[in-house]
């Protein structure tokens, strides 16, 4: 019970340890993109509390990459305005997503007109997250390469979208490996 405790007490130190570390690359990360200010420290922290809820096969990073490879961080309107925001959120997503979270239905109750999303980078990117989440585990049985393809509206498991999406991410993992030791050594 002694070894159980101690080990209960080094994974809370490690967490606390790296706590916001997540934040501080994806806030950088989002302002070296030109994401505005308190849209970057809004969805820097949103990726932080989503990566609590959302299990761990799903690499937070991911939602990074996903925002470049739909609209290089830019919080626009696709698809002849029916895809919103930086993760171009299609309504039917939403939807989806509503299903299976209960915050979600309460906001979309709040936000009833789907163009209104464009002004809450914080649910576009809990929606996206989530919504990659569902679509791995309940669409394509943790296919990642048919559930990348998938989000951008593609068939095909292998296209240039998902060679866009896996570039997108190799860089994000680099820009993170820096950080991360840029962080290492101004602590020693």
């Amino acid at each position: 019970m002694k070894r159980y405790t101690i080990l209960v007490v080094l994974f809370i130190a490690i967490d606390i340890i790296f706590a916001g570390e997540l934040y501080d690359f994806a806030y950088n990360f989002l302002l070296k993109q030109k994401v505005p200010e308190n849209h970057a420290a809004i969805m820097a922290n949103v990726l932080e509390e989503e990566k609590e809820i959302i299990p761990k096969s799903v690499d937070p990073l991911y939602m990074l990459a996903f925002g470049l490879a739909e609209t290089g961080f830019s919080n626009v309107f696709g698809d002849y305005g029916k895809a919103v925001g930086y993760f171009q959120i299609h309504e039917s997503a939403v939807f989806y997503v509503a299903n299976f979270y209960e915050d979600v239905r309460e906001f979309k109750k709040k936000v009833r007109n789907h163009s209104d999303l464009i002004n809450y980078p914080d649910w576009q990117l809990r929606i996206a997250y989530r919504y990659i989440y569902l679509s791995l585990r309940y669409m394509f049985n943790w296919d990642l390469a048919r559930a990348i393809s998938a989000y951008n509206g593609r068939r095909d498991k292998y296209n240039e979208y998902t060679i866009k999406f896996f570039g997108y991410y190799t860089h994000i993992i680099k820009e993170y490996m820096i950080f991360q030791n840029s962080n290492q050594k101004t602590k020693q």
